[in-house]
């Protein structure tokens, strides 16, 4: 459900703040919803709207991320820890972003480095730029994960290149294996986040806002860096693999062996007595 949204009828201010959080990899739209006593301003199977007091907008994206305009952080704290009932005990907020709006009524419409200048202020403008902010601070999330499987791989290579073996157990290779695997999972599977909202199709005002802003939180180029990285960890996890087979069938091969030698041992001590 969409509401038609007209310009936001809003006491005037130089300037409105978006904040941003990523708080986990999946929310539950439909539970969330439950939460909540305001009007929701939209409901899609991707995300949630609400309205706050007479100025004040948050978002509540289904791939993690919650996006709030001109809400005080008392407010924001409030909501966070609410939406946290659902999806449990969460270590601290992962990432986040901050952005500003500044209203200049004769300007032009530009987005600059952490603020974005607009002649005048729609709930459309206002929701291109919230999804932004969310598609950033879940790239981000995705980003640091990466880096932090990237980072155990380099371990387990050097391991290899300094002493010939790994240190890892079995066990913990298969773990650590099963862990990049729902990783990429993860990653394929929100493929959607730089899907161009469709608010955005058949309006250019909003089509050159989200494109503009998307550039300048080089959402793409992130995105793109991130999914090289994952295919480097990818032909790694395809060598520890084969590392761990090969690994199992000498193991496999010496249990044999040592099978035979102690057939034989018993063999010679039957004939000895």
């Amino acid at each position: 459900m969409i509401l038609d949204m007209p310009e936001l009828d809003l006491p005037f201010a130089p300037r409105y703040s978006f904040q941003a959080y990523h708080l986990t990899e999946i929310l539950k739209l439909k539970e969330i919803d439950r939460l909540f006593s305001q009007t929701v301003i939209t409901r899609t199977s991707t995300k949630l709207v609400y309205q706050e007091g007479e100025s004040g907008y948050f978002f509540i994206y289904r791939f993690g991320s919650v996006v709030f305009f001109n809400i005080e952080p008392s407010r924001q704290t409030a909501i966070v820890e609410k939406i946290r009932t659902i999806i449990g005990v969460k270590e601290a907020l992962v990432t986040s972003e901050e952005l500003f709006i500044d209203v200049q009524k004769d300007g032009k419409n530009e987005v600059l480095f952490e603020r974005v200048i607009l002649d005048k202020l729609s709930f459309e403008r206002v929701d291109v730029l919230a999804l932004v902010l969310a598609q950033s601070t879940a790239l981000e999330y995705f980003e640091l994960t990466v880096d932090e499987l990237l980072k155990k791989s380099g371990k387990i290579t050097s391991d290899l290149r300094d002493k010939g073996r790994m240190r890892m157990s079995e066990k913990q290779i298969n773990k650590f294996i099963g862990t990049c695997m729902l990783a990429k999972q993860d990653m394929v599977s929100s493929m959607y986040l730089l899907d161009t909202p469709d608010e955005a199709w058949n309006n250019e005002v909003l089509d050159a806002l989200y494109r503009d802003a998307s550039d300048m939180f080089e959402l793409k180029e992130r995105y793109k860096t991130m999914d090289h990285k994952l295919r480097v960890m990818q032909d790694n996890l395809e060598i520890i693999a084969d590392l761990v087979q090969n690994r199992r069938a000498t193991l496999l091969e010496l249990t044999i062996i040592l099978l035979i030698l102690v057939e034989v041992v018993l063999f010679v001590y039957e004939l000895w007595r």
